[in-house]
């Protein structure tokens, strides 16, 4: 009989968000786009994009939010471990800052002169913005 929850630890280099925590589901954004894993799924090393996360804890109706900015993630035997670079939680994200670093970015992309990594760096910037503010809900 297969197993209905699962094993979940989020971590990054400043904190351990989850370490071990039972879930039901999770929703990551992979290099290949979202993928969610749910209970039984196959074993899978995947390397993180920035962008939004979810899980679902069982018995709670609630969907847990987050974004992640980078890393990599591994699946094995109802095991999910996610390293990210940096992450926040829904309800941790400033989202004041989120617009202040969007119009600086969009700013700033807007300048001919802009050699291919500034370009790159700020095209980031930009998407992280955009991703925390639609986290966030506002």
């Amino acid at each position: 009989m297969a197993s209905e929850s699962m094993n979940l630890t989020i971590l990054s280099p400043e904190r351990r968000l989850l370490e071990g925590a039972t879930v039901s589901s999770v929703l990551l954004t992979g290099s290949e786009g979202q993928i969610e894993i749910l209970p039984g799924h196959a074993p899978m090393i995947g390397t993180l994009e920035t962008g939004s996360f979810r899980y679902k804890v069982p018995g709670d109706t609630r969907e847990h939010r987050g974004v992640i900015s980078s890393g990599f993630f591994e699946v094995h035997d109802n095991k999910i471990v996610v390293m990210a670079e940096t992450l926040e939680l829904q309800g941790e994200i400033d989202v004041e800052r989120a617009r202040k670093a969007q119009a600086l970015s969009e700013q700033t992309l807007k300048e001919a002169s802009l050699d291919p990594d500034r370009f790159k760096k700020y095209q980031l910037k930009l998407q992280r913005a955009v991703i925390r503010q639609q986290v966030a809900g506002k």
